[in-house]
C-alpha cells in the first residue's frame, strides 16, 4: 500500500477519531445517523461494511467534510482548517509570500 492510501482498519480509526472529536459515543452517533443503537458499533467492528453515503452522512454528523475526514485526517485541527480555507482563497502571488514568510519562520 502506497503512503498516501488508506486502509480500511485505517478509516475506521478515523471515524473514532472524529466521534471523539465531536463527544458522541457509537449508540449517540448512531442514532443521529437514524439508524439502530447499535449501527456504528457493528461497522466499527467490522460486522457491516461502511457505505460511502453512510460515511457522507457520518461526516455531517460530527461537523466536518469528506475533505476534513481523507486530506487532514487525525491531523485535523479548525484552526489548520481554517488557515487552509484562507490559504486556497489567496492570489498565486500572495500565496508564495506566505510561503516565503513560512520558510523563515522555521
Amino acid at each position: 500500500m502506497e503512503n498516501n492510501e488508506l486502509s480500511y482498519t485505517e478509516i475506521l480509526n478515523r471515524m473514532f477519531f472524529f466521534m471523539d472529536k465531536a463527544n458522541l459515543s457509537a449508540r449517540a452517533t448512531s442514532l443521529k445517523l437514524g439508524n439502530s443503537e447499535a449501527y456504528i458499533k457493528r461497522i466499527l467492528n467490522e460486522g457491516v461494511e461502511l457505505k460511502v453515503k453512510t460515511l457522507m452522512e457520518f461526516c455531517e454528523v460530527v461537523g466536518i467534510t469528506l475533505y476534513d475526514f481523507f486530506y487532514l485526517g487525525k491531523d485535523y485541527n479548525k484552526d489548520d482548517k481554517y488557515i487552509l480555507d484562507m490559504y486556497s482563497k489567496l492570489s498565486p502571488k500572495n500565496k508564495q509570500t506566505i510561503i516565503d514568510l513560512l520558510k523563515n519562520l522555521k
